[in-house]
C-alpha cells in the first residue's frame, strides 16, 4: 500500500470489510487514513475496568447507548477504535452493526495507556473533531479528565456529566 495514498472513507471501510472476513488477524488494530494496519496490545484488565466504568457512567446519565472498542470511519485519519463510544438510542438505531463501523458518534473517550505517544493521540482528537464528533474526553494516566471540542480544550463536559474515576484504579496504572 502506498503509504503516500490517502484513502477515500469508501476505501477505507472496503479494507476494513476485508481485513474483518481474516480470522487470522488479532481483534485489537485500527487502520491509517492510507490503508495501513495499526496493531494494538490487547488492553489491560484495569483499562478495561476504567472503560466498563465510564461507559457505564455515560449510559446513567445520558441515557442511550455507551459501546467499548467500537470502530469509528473518520475523515483524515481512518479507521480508529476509541475506548469507548456513546450515541442517543435514535443513532444506534440506524448502524449497521453487521458491518461495524460508526460515522460521528455523538461522544468518544480515550483512556491513555503507558504506551501511548502523544502525537497519535492528538492525530486521533483531530480526526474524531474533524469528523463531526461533537465531544471527545481525554483520561490521562494521573486521572484527569479533558474534554475537547472544536473551539479547544475545555475544564467540563457539554453534556453536562461527571465522571468519577475510581482512584484506585488510577493509582495503580500510573
Amino acid at each position: 500500500m502506498d503509504t503516500n495514498t490517502i484513502l477515500s472513507p469508501e476505501e477505507i471501510s472496503s479494507v476494513w470489510a476485508e481485513l474483518a472476513k481474516n480470522d487470522q488477524l488479532p481483534d485489537w488494530y485500527e487502520l491509517t487514513e492510507h490503508g495501513e494496519i495499526i496493531m494494538s496490545p490487547k488492553p489491560h484488565n484495569r483499562h478495561q475496568v476504567i472503560c466498563a466504568e465510564i461507559a457505564f457512567q455515560l449510559r446513567s446519565q445520558l441515557g442511550g447507548k455507551a459501546v467499548g472498542e467500537v470502530a469509528v470511519l473518520t475523515a483524515t485519519a481512518g479507521i480508529r477504535v476509541p475506548d469507548v463510544v456513546w450515541m442517543p438510542d435514535e443513532k444506534w438505531q440506524v448502524v449497521n452493526l453487521e458491518e461495524g463501523l460508526v460515522q460521528a458518534p455523538d461522544l468518544v473517550v480515550e483512556v491513555l495507556s503507558p504506551g501511548n505517544r502523544q502525537t497519535e493521540i492528538l492525530h486521533k482528537l483531530q480526526a474524531y473533531l474533524t469528523s463531526g464528533i461533537h465531544e471527545v474526553i481525554i483520561l490521562d494516566l494521573k486521572g484527569t479528565l479533558t474534554f475537547h471540542r472544536t473551539d479547544g480544550q475545555h475544564d467540563a463536559s457539554s453534556f453536562n456529566i461527571q465522571l468519577n474515576i475510581p482512584p484506585h484504579l488510577i493509582e495503580a496504572q500510573s
